[in-house]
């Protein structure tokens, strides 16, 4: 299974209201329904992703590429992989 990723830029709702023109990340694991949707708040951004309150994925976001590793239950990590591509989506 890989992560795959898309970067969300925009929504006039939201800068209706805020003036703040927002970007999330969107996270897919392939091969399942399992997905998350991350506020992009600060660049670069480090966080991590739960499933059923655990951590199972921490990820990095440098503003133009965003890279991920997974956490194992023992605590320890995978390599840092990159995604093969990432996908830029823009919203109006």
């Amino acid at each position: 299974m890989s992560l795959n990723i898309t970067l969300q830029q925009g929504g006039m709702r939201e800068f209706e209201r805020t003036g703040i023109y927002p970007e999330y990340l969107l996270f897919n694991l392939s091969g399942t329904r399992q997905s998350w949707r991350v506020k992009v708040k600060k660049k670069p951004q480090r966080g991590v992703l739960r499933s059923k309150g655990v951590v199972v994925y921490e990820y990095e976001f440098d503003g133009y590429f965003c890279k991920f590793r997974e956490v194992y239950k023992g605590g320890s990590f995978s390599k840092w992989k990159e995604p093969e591509f990432m996908i830029t989506e823009m919203l109006d």
